[in-house]
């Protein structure tokens, strides 16, 4: 789904979206919070369609640039521990838009 092969990773948050339904990948970007903007990651999370499984992991620092708004739309897909993400801390997530609940899917 994602790997430097492809090249579709990078340094930040690396995320992929997966049809909650059908199983079919739907998109993989990756969000540098340490160089770049959150903007666009903000503008990526409110574009997540009702039903879709969003896998995040984060390589080198994934917090530096993150902000309580990106935080609750992460908290917002059943994350824990995004509250809690530091400077280069290592974390993997498995969510989903429309979860009711917070995922069990998280380290």
């Amino acid at each position: 789904l994602m790997s430097g092969v492809k090249n579709n990773v990078g340094r930040g948050i690396n995320v992929a979206l997966v049809n909650g339904k059908t199983g079919e990948p739907i998109d993989t970007k990756f969000f540098d919070m340490w160089g770049g903007d959150v903007a666009p990651f903000i503008e990526f999370l409110k574009s997540i369609q009702d039903g879709t499984i969003v896998l995040m992991g984060t390589y080198d620092d994934g917090a530096t640039k993150l902000n309580e708004e990106a935080r609750k739309l992460i908290a917002d897909l059943g994350s824990t521990s995004i509250t809690n993400l530091g400077f280069r801390d290592n974390w993997v997530f498995c969510g989903g838009k429309g979860i009711k609940t917070k995922s069990p899917f998280e380290q």
